[in-house]
């Protein structure tokens, strides 16, 4: 891990899964962070694509996630490599504050909440929802998958 902490959106991480992007190179020089929403957005992002189900299907069919468990574990594993924020109040308010300032849907106020509460500069999203926002409140917004392969994986800081 290096010393530039950045936290790491959801989309991010699909794009991983897609083979888009690899977050381990990024990880060898860089400290990831995530929180629950994150894990909880790509969490159901992969059970649907496992499963190939919606998730109303899933609800009335919890066996067909149950059959699915070996994969689950490959994506829980994954998130091994993020430090985990927790979120705590402060950020929940904080979130609301967001959400009436800049219209942010309620996870993505989560997330930029999460960020401001811990002092992160660095967001990598390829939502950009968060592009008013993350000027606003000083957070640099690491926003298309070149910038990641270009400057993350150079050894010059952003």
């Amino acid at each position: 891990m290096g010393d530039l902490t950045a936290f790491t959106d959801s989309n991010v991480i699909l794009n991983h899964l897609e083979g888009k992007l690899d977050l381990s190179e990024l990880r060898n020089k860089y400290t990831l962070c995530s929180n629950a929403i994150v894990f909880s957005e790509v969490f159901i992002v992969y059970v649907k694509a496992i499963t190939r189900k919606r998730s109303y299907e899933l609800k009335k069919n919890p066996e067909l996630i149950v059959e699915k468990k070996d994969e689950l574990e490959e994506l829980f594993t994954l998130f091994e490599i993020f430090e985990e924020l927790e979120i705590n109040k402060e950020i929940r308010n904080l979130a609301y504050e967001f959400v009436k300032k800049y219209g942010l849907l309620p996870n993505d106020a989560l997330i930029l909440a999460t960020c401001k509460f811990y002092g992160i500069k660095y967001l990598i999203s390829f939502d950009g929802d968060f592009e008013r926002a993350c000027k606003e409140e000083d957070i640099r917004l690491i926003d298309n998958i070149s910038i990641l392969t270009d400057k993350f994986s150079s050894n010059r800081k952003i």
